[in-house]
């Protein structure tokens, strides 16, 4: 079950958010338990919060095999709520944290209905008193 936060917790608890796309995507491997290590690049288009220039390319770990769990699509663009852990980063909230792009530029998945226009607002609203608890995929 997902646990979902409002779009200030998100956008307060990420580290980074940036536009862009998922230029590559590969196994690094399996977890004993049996999910798939997945290195993904992500060319950033546009960076809104963090300290990212436009074109930098990041590394962004997931887990494929898990329920509710992002599994990205290499040439498909996406807004992305994201947290540094170690050398690479992980999708902030995950599912929540990743919004396709659509090719009329709306969002979809759990960005559907919302604009770039309410997340600049949620960034640069005062930050919550409380902010929730980030696990990092663990190995």
């Amino acid at each position: 079950m997902i646990e979902t936060m409002n779009l200030d917790q998100l956008a307060h608890g990420a580290d980074l958010i940036v536009s862009g796309s998922i230029i590559a995507v590969r196994s690094t491997g399996k977890m004993p338990d049996g999910p798939e290590i997945m290195a993904n690049q992500f060319a950033v288009k546009d960076c809104l919060k963090g300290e990212i220039v436009d074109g930098d390319k990041l590394k962004i770990k997931t887990l494929r095999g898990i329920e509710d769990n992002v599994e990205f699509v290499e040439g498909k663009s996406y807004l992305l709520f994201l947290r540094r852990v170690e050398s690479h980063y992980e999708v902030f909230n995950s599912p929540q944290g990743s919004w396709p792009i659509e090719s009329d530029g709306s969002f979809s998945a759990m960005g559907h209905g919302k604009t770039i226009e309410q997340v600049k607002a949620a960034i640069e609203s005062r930050p919550l008193k409380f902010q929730p608890d980030f696990e990092p995929l663990s190995l």
